[in-house]
């Protein structure tokens, strides 16, 4: 009787010991899981910060995409590509990898310059861009200039 009380407390602990395996699998995969999600979210974070950063370089006119602006007012098109950090400035090492899209409608007096701004992960070279936005400039001509037709 006693073997058959020291069989039934292994068999317990065994069932115990294997329940415990069980929920640490589930919660180590719930943990994953969340950590992944959570760098998602910091890159759709930074990629916000990065494409508020490049907006305002347009909008001022300020490099890298300044030499775009004007190439688009001459030409029509232009492309801009660099590398950034989080934070968006300008890293020839940086993680993320910025495409600015530039085209120049004709106006009156200037030209409305469309910006088509992409935000993806450096190392994902075909990948989804993170985030992507539009934005436009009015560039008048100099005093005493007509617009091309």
């Amino acid at each position: 009787m006693n073997r058959h009380r020291n069989l039934s407390f292994y068999i317990e602990s065994l069932i115990l010991l294997l329940f415990l395996l069980a929920a640490l699998v589930v919660l180590l995969r719930v943990f994953g899981a969340a950590q992944s999600l959570g760098w998602q979210a910091r890159e759709k974070t930074d990629a916000a910060l990065i494409l508020q950063t490049v907006s305002a370089e347009f909008s001022a006119q300020a490099e890298p995409v300044a030499q775009g602006i004007r190439e688009a007012r001459q030409s029509g098109e232009a492309h801009v590509e660099y590398w950034c950090d989080s934070q968006g400035t300008v890293r020839e090492d940086g993680s993320y990898r910025v495409v600015v899209r530039l085209r120049a409608e004709p106006q009156t007096a200037g030209n409305l310059v469309i910006a088509e701004i992409h935000v993806a992960e450096a190392s994902a070279q075909n990948a989804e861009p993170l985030a992507t936005m539009e934005t436009s400039l009015y560039c008048p001509n100099p005093a005493g200039e007509e617009a091309e037709s």
